[in-house]
This record gives structure tokens, sequence and C-alpha cells, in this order.
């Protein structure tokens, strides 16, 4: 397994897409939570980091993984750009020569997605536990680690993500139209599909449970906010990532390389 992501790694750390795309998530992650966390109503005084307990532990996870659930999408452009890479470049063919099987191919590319989410997610967490261990007058074991099951929701949440751009930039081979319809389906496509279902029903598809992985953490009247993320959601969205990689294998199977 590890000889195949060092493969993978020295593919991708010679685009210099790669490099954009991660730099941009790093950055504006960090930047658009800090101008959230930091904004001040008039009349607060100046000396207080915050006073908003969206940003404080221990609910400072949910606040965080939300915000990070939106950036999720770049990560999906980088990995549409990345597989479509493969057919343009012919890659996908010449692995297949040097004796790889498709079943390694694939999982090539699923150790890449693990690896990928791990460290989106283990940036989340840094920012948060320094944020947090600044913001927070409240430094026990109970308020940092109180919801830090977002966090696992979040890594859940992006794997089924990069799952779907990995099937989209395979069933598409053209970086162009796996992009455009991994976000007209991610953010359109299935709003409108969901539009006449019952909320039972539409709340089980893919991005709905996803979405719904990490809830909006302001209560707005007549909804309500988790406390917890690891619930039926957490299931759909495990599901629908071994789906989406399963998707991606039988497109590789059944095509002429």
């Amino acid at each position: 397994m590890m000889k195949l992501l060092s493969i993978e790694f020295k593919k991708v750390l010679s685009y210099s897409a790669f490099w954009v795309f991660i730099s941009l998530y790093a950055a504006l992650l960090l930047l658009v939570f800090l101008a959230f966390a930091t904004f001040k109503m008039p009349g607060m005084p100046s000396n207080m980091p915050t006073s908003n307990p969206l940003f404080i532990f221990p609910a400072l996870w949910h606040t965080l993984t939300y915000v990070a659930g939106w950036f999720n999408l770049l990560f999906g452009v980088l990995i549409v750009i990345l597989i479509t890479n493969e057919f343009t470049f012919r890659t996908v063919r010449q692995n297949i020569i040097d004796g790889w099987s498709v079943n390694q191919f694939v999982s090539a590319k699923v150790l890449l997605l693990v690896f990928l989410a791990l460290a989106a997610t283990i940036y989340v967490f840094l920012i948060g536990i320094v944020y947090g261990l600044i913001a927070s007058p409240s430094k026990t074991g109970a308020d940092i680690f109180g919801q830090m099951d977002f966090v696992l929701a979040y890594f859940v949440q992006a794997l089924g993500y990069f799952s779907f751009a990995l099937f989209m930039g395979t069933l598409f081979k053209k970086a162009g139209m796996g992009i455009i319809f991994f976000l007209l389906y991610t953010k359109i496509i299935e709003f409108l599909i969901g539009l006449p279902l019952p909320d039972k029903i539409e709340n089980c598809l893919p991005f709905h449970s996803m979405s719904k992985l990490i809830s909006f953490p302001i209560e707005i009247p007549g909804m309500s906010v988790d406390t917890s993320p690891l619930g039926i959601q957490f299931g759909f969205a495990l599901f629908y990532s071994c789906l989406f990689i399963l998707g991606t294998w039988l497109l590789l199977k059944k095509r002429d390389i």
C-alpha cells in the first residue's frame, strides 16, 4: 500500500495545480474562519478575542467543521483535475502496461483520497485547537474535546466529496466536463432532484446526507442544531463514499483503457 501511495505522490507533487489548490484551501479556510471568529459587534470590549459561544470550546468544533465543509469543493476540483490528467497523459494505460491491475490503480487513488482527507482534517484540527486555546475562557479536557466527533464527521464528509470527484473525473475523462458536473451536481442538480421528494427520501440523497452530517451551527426557529453528527447521516456518507469508489472501479473495468 505504501508503495502505491508513494507512486501517487511522485505524480501529484509535480503538478503545479496541486500546490495551487492546497495553498488556496489552507489560506482561504484560515482567513474565512478567522474573519467570522474575530468579528466584533459594536459595543463588545476590545480586549475580548470573542464572546461568541460558537467560536469557543466545545462548540468551536461544530462551527469550524461546518465552515471547512464548504472548501471541500476546492479539493474536489483538484481531484477531478488529477484523475483526468491520468487519461489526458495516458498514464492509466501506461500503468496497466507496466503490470498494474485495475484494482491496484483504484487502490492507489483511494489511498490518495484518504491521505488528502486526513491531511485536511488534521489542518482543521490544528486551526481549532490553536484558536480555541487562545479564545476560550475554559480549557478543561471536557470543553476542548466535548464535540470532537465533528472532526471525525468532517473527515467522512471530505472523503465523500473526494470520492465523488474521483468518480466524475473517471466518468468524463476531461477536466472541464468533470469539474462542471461535479459542481453542478453537488450544489444545484441534487437540490432540484430533492424538491419534489418527501423530506425523509430527500435526506437520503448523497449530498443532502453529507451536508446534514454537519448541520448549520446556528439555531434557527423550526430547525434544531445537532449536538453530535454520528447518526444515520454518518452511515449514509460512508455508504456513498464506497458507492462512488465502486462506480470508479466498474467504469475502469468495463472501459477499453
